[in-house]
């Protein structure tokens, strides 16, 4: 009859007393539900944050960002980075009852919070690199532009010599510049369209003879620049049966024909 008029939930309303000696226990339950005696104040509840009263009991509770231990009294601190929803992008730090995020060297934190961001070293305008500047976690590098080498001092640039690093097919000569090349002829003659090959006299044939001194008195350093005089003229020329004909006379104490026409 009782638990049919008592409210829920029955197990703290409705109490069945089996023996005498229980007599006194249920006063006592009975006594604390209807006066509402604070357990937390009469008791040495022991709680190390705070305790909260129950009819007839009580239970301690922790602080934000604490847990309770087993021994339903002390209080540790909640790792908040444990769980792994922290979202921290490099590291977590636990705190009471929070965390926060933290970068590793050379990154700087987002407006999130969360994130990181390299820092942008180049931007302090201090590098000093004469072409381009790289940035990278805790520093920065100097990188130099196509067709040119980073010196030894990692900052100033100078233009590769291409002439010595490709096969550019100059006929005469490879001139490097920078980040290019490009091929020159000698002295008398004309680069070929293609831009490697020299032009030749061939426009007028002739029949050229040089007569050149072979005696004692023209020095052999001498006699030398004769022969790079003479190379340097019939390099110039068609020289063919049907162009241009050269032949050469030395003379001295007598007169001899080298070769004809």
């Amino acid at each position: 009859s009782l638990r049919a008029m008592a409210s829920p939930p029955l197990e703290e309303h409705v109490f069945l007393v089996e023996s005498f000696e229980l007599i006194q226990q249920f006063a006592k339950q009975f006594q604390d539900k209807l006066c509402g005696v604070d357990m937390c104040v009469q008791r040495e509840h022991g709680c190390q944050h705070s305790c909260v009263s129950t009819p007839g009991s009580f239970y301690c509770e922790c602080n934000p960002g604490y847990r309770l231990n087993e021994d339903g009294k002390t209080c540790s601190p909640i790792d908040a980075c444990a769980d792994g929803r922290h979202g921290c992008q490099h590291h977590c730090v636990s705190g009471r009852g929070s965390y926060s995020c933290r970068c590793r060297p050379g990154y700087y934190l987002s407006h999130n919070k969360r994130s990181c961001t390299m820092i942008d070293y180049c931007s302090f305008g201090n590098h000093s690199c004469q072409h381009e500047c790289v940035s990278i976690p805790n520093g920065h590098y100097c990188r130099c532009r196509s067709g040119f080498t980073l010196q030894p001092d990692s900052k100033s640039c100078r233009a590769t010599d291409l002439c010595n690093g490709v096969d550019h097919g100059c006929e005469f000569k490879c001139v490097s510049t920078e980040g290019s090349y490009h091929c020159v002829c000698p002295e008398g003659q004309q680069l070929q369209a293609d831009g490697k090959t020299c032009s030749k006299c061939g426009a007028g044939h002739v029949d050229l003879v040089m007569v050149i001194d072979g005696s004692k008195s023209v020095r052999p350093q001498n006699f030398e620049l004769v022969k790079q005089f003479v190379t340097r003229i019939v390099d110039l020329l068609e020289v063919s049966p049907q162009g241009t004909r050269v032949g050469l006379v030395q003379y001295s104490s007598r007169v001899r024909t080298e070769f004809p026409l």
